[in-house]
């Protein structure tokens, strides 16, 4: 049950239930994700890697939508809101070079430009206080 393919598998279903709209009114149903939440938690469990491994999954589900706009971001916002994924899972995605996973990533980056930027602010208010 934790193993990468179920874990891709398991965000990818959850987050392609969440997509609402056609490919260029897209937007995600954040009710259902926190629906799923219990699950997602679960297999993820709070594990950079197995994180690392979901965030590739959405990736990929977001190149098959044919990069909806806006839609990796409004994924990103809600899964850091709700804790599912970590700020060190998302900047090992960010950095990740791994060959396999470099499908849609130049424009998957591109689309959370202004995501990691705000992420970056958030840490270094948090390290001022």
């Amino acid at each position: 049950m934790s193993s990468t393919p179920f874990l891709r598998a398991l965000m990818t279903a959850v987050c392609k239930a969440a997509v609402k709209g056609d490919s260029t009114t897209s937007r995600v149903d954040t009710a259902i994700i926190q629906r799923r939440l219990p699950v997602l938690l679960k297999y993820l469990n709070s594990n950079t890697e197995k994180q690392l491994q979901a965030l590739y999954a959405l990736q990929a589900l977001i190149v098959k939508l044919d990069q909806p706009p806006n839609l990796l971001r409004m994924f990103f916002d809600c899964l850091y809101d709700e804790d599912v994924i970590s700020e060190d899972a998302f900047y090992k995605w960010e950095v990740s070079k791994d060959p396999s996973e470099l499908e849609g990533k130049g424009v998957a980056l591109k689309s959370v430009t202004a995501f990691f930027t705000w992420l970056r602010e958030a840490e270094e208010e948090s390290e001022d206080n």
